[in-house]
């Protein structure tokens, strides 16, 4: 009986592992610039990162700054939404990156790293996460499909 119980076990882990995604900001170097549309890959398969450019002149990505995730419901937990994960342009400007992926719902995405996470509240009584870690993969968050 031992053994059914740990199979059933480790068959239900691995459907839930299956079931989700780990995502992180992309490094700057991987966004790619074309007619003002920055994208990059996602680790989903229908999931990409994009961003159109604000400025009149798009200007390559240099450095990555922060992302944010909204926690569900406004109140403090891992659970929630990725906003945007922001970057340095060559021309100094700023660019926010948007996750896309249509087959995510909701707030179906989990901090992984949530050490790295500090939670804010803005003057309007907007939670979020902020994540300021030097490496991207610091920034990581769980897509459930």
């Amino acid at each position: 009986m031992k053994y059914v119980y740990l199979l059933c076990a480790m068959l239900f882990y691995s459907s839930v592992s299956l079931a989700s995604v780990v995502e992180s900001c992309p490094r700057a170097e991987t966004v790619t610039l074309r007619n003002g549309i920055y994208t990059a890959p996602a680790n989903a398969s229908a999931a990409e990162w994009i961003a159109v450019a604000s400025a009149p002149t798009a200007s390559p990505l240099k450095t990555f700054e922060a992302a944010v995730f909204y926690p569900a419901n406004n109140e403090a937990g891992s659970t929630g939404r990725i906003g945007y994960c922001e970057y340095r342009a060559a021309d100094r400007s700023l660019l926010n990156l948007h996750y896309n992926n249509p087959d995510a719902s909701g707030d179906a995405m989990t901090l992984v790293e949530a050490r790295n996470w500090k939670m804010y509240t803005s003057g309007f009584g907007l939670a979020f996460y902020e994540c300021n870690s030097s490496d991207t993969n610091g920034c990581s968050f769980s897509v459930r499909n």
